[in-house]
């Protein structure tokens, strides 16, 4: 029988063989030998956490940006469920996110005793495989890689004693596994047959990484079509696809007569993509992976992977039509004007604000979709996430920081509530190299999306106001408890000349011209 500093070891080991390289642990006595193993090896990067939810997120954000796998190491029971949102996050993503459970012998299971859980097929089918070993096991069966979705590896170990246990020295000549890219359907002959009928064609494009941008940008360019680009399509400073992007936003689309959309990257955050459901006699196909085709109608929609985008332009017959949205952009510069404190006016403003190079988390639904509208063109070199996955609010800071973990300006924007959220993320803050991390909070004092949904339109001021979770909290002492700047604007000209190093920096729209804002766009 292996010891658990053998079995520790061999973990480890094998984890490195796999491609990873950065470990985020978050400490307990069952895990003890696993940390003690990592903590004794050279050549990789190890975060700690008090907490594991934080913790996943923030290696989710680690994955978003190398697209590297990433370990997140946890004690035994609750410790284990605390992973199970980032985990979800990061197989709608499409993430290399790999758990490392620590748990307590099989002979625990289904006893109750103290710690011990079924942490087997915990995460269902949000773990592309799990494997559950034990130091009664031959050799670890590890898979040849880690594919694009979760990896679940659950350690069954004794009771941690008093034992000296190893590291090992990893080198730079160790090469990382190249992630697996899947094929959906029938590939090439899909998108060739599907693009030869391009009437009322218009493609939408999202959730790039900065690997995915020079070949999708040429693509798009051989095929010629009108573009709407969400701001984490990270294509909106590519000058050569300025004749082929749609400035207007969603409203441009409500306009048009639309036949075929060619979806590439994330699933979008317009609500016109949902009511694609109901519109069948559109076509869609989906370029992504994984292979999520992002609607739950099945009629005239495919899905096919990455590969397609080996794309030549003599494929092409013509260019489609292009489309002029200048009398919507016009309509939006006025509406911003006339509304400076609006909460759509502060997001412009804060776009206006973020240099060149910098890594950017936009955190929820709403910021996302009104920065899609009315921020201006990035700088160039600026980088754009979100977690897009599972489109919740958990662990957008903790993944923001994961994010810009390593860079020295990054930025993420979110609602209060979002924020409120996650308020343990600041933690990882002191084991992170000097940089200009801007926590820019939308404080509306609730969560406001909902006064606009119809379903709560007939509700009365009260219940509102719950549905809402209305408050009026201050984000300063977040921001002092975790030795963070804090600015708080309430006009435009509080922005300027921000101090250096993390900064929460407070926005508080008005009401009433955010309200008159979305009446007058919505006509």
């Amino acid at each position: 029988m292996k010891t658990n500093g053998d079995l520790a070891l061999e973990v480890v080991s094998g984890l490195v063989r796999l491609g990873v390289r950065e470990f985020c642990i978050a400490a307990g006595a069952r895990n003890a030998p696993l940390l003690s193993s990592l903590l004794a090896s050279q050549g990789i990067q190890i975060y700690h956490f008090f907490e594991e939810r934080s913790a996943a997120f923030f290696a989710l954000g680690r994955c978003m940006v190398s697209k590297e796998p990433v370990a997140v190491v946890t004690t035994s029971g609750t410790a284990a469920a605390e992973l199970l949102p980032a985990v979800i996050e990061a197989h709608y993503q499409g993430a290399p996110l790999v758990l490392v459970t620590a748990d307590r012998p099989r002979t625990y299971r289904g006893t109750g005793a103290p710690q011990s859980i079924e942490q087997v097929g915990l995460f269902g089918s949000y773990a592309s495989a799990t494997l559950d070993i034990d130091g009664l096991d031959s050799p670890i069966a590890w898979p040849a890689t880690v594919g694009e979705s979760p990896f679940h590896l659950n350690v069954c170990m004794e009771e941690p004693g008093n034992e000296q246990i190893s590291g090992v020295a990893f080198t730079a000549k160790e090469t990382t596994v190249n992630l697996q890219i899947k094929a959906h359907g029938k590939g090439q002959s899909i998108l060739e047959s599907w693009l030869e009928n391009r009437e009322g064609l218009i493609v939408l494009v999202g959730g790039l990484s900065e690997q995915r941008v020079e070949i999708v940008s040429a693509f798009l360019l051989a095929v010629n079509a009108p573009v709407l680009a969400e701001a984490t399509s990270n294509l909106r400073d590519r000058s050569e696809l300025i004749g082929l992007l749609i400035q207007g936003g969603e409203k441009c689309l409500q306009s048009l007569s639309i036949k075929r959309v060619l979806r590439i990257g994330a699933v979008p955050s317009w609500s016109w993509w949902r009511h694609l459901e109901a519109r069948t006699q559109i076509a869609v196909l989906n370029i992504c992976e994984p292979g999520f085709p992002g609607l739950a109608r099945k009629e005239n929609v495919e899905t096919a992977g990455w590969e397609v985008l080996n794309y030549h332009a003599d494929h092409c017959a013509g260019a489609v039509s292009k489309v002029d949205c200048t009398r919507e952009r016009l309509a939006l510069d006025r509406l911003l004007a006339e509304n400076p404190l609006s909460e759509v006016a502060w997001v412009r403003r804060v776009s206006q604000s973020v240099p060149s190079g910098a890594k950017v988390l936009l955190g929820n639904s709403l910021p996302i979709r009104e920065w899609n509208l009315a921020s201006e063109n990035p700088k160039s070199g600026t980088l754009f996430f979100a977690n897009r996955g599972a489109n919740g609010i958990d662990g957008q800071i903790s993944t923001f920081l994961g994010i810009g973990a390593e860079s020295s300006e990054s930025w993420v924007v979110c609602g209060d509530l979002t924020a409120l959220y996650d308020l343990s993320a600041p933690w990882i803050l002191q084991q992170l190299q000097e940089g200009n991390r801007r926590v820019v909070v939308i404080n509306n004092k609730g969560g406001r999306i909902f006064s606009r949904m119809a379903a709560f339109g007939s509700m009365s001021a009260e219940n509102r106001e719950r549905v809402e979770n209305a408050h009026s909290l201050s984000f300063e002492p977040w921001a002092r408890m975790w030795g963070m700047g804090y600015r708080l604007c309430e006009t435009p000209a509080d922005f300027n000349d921000l101090p250096s190093g993390p900064v929460v920096i407070e926005i508080r729209p008005d009401d009433e011209q955010s309200r008159a804002f979305w009446a007058a766009w919505s006509t």
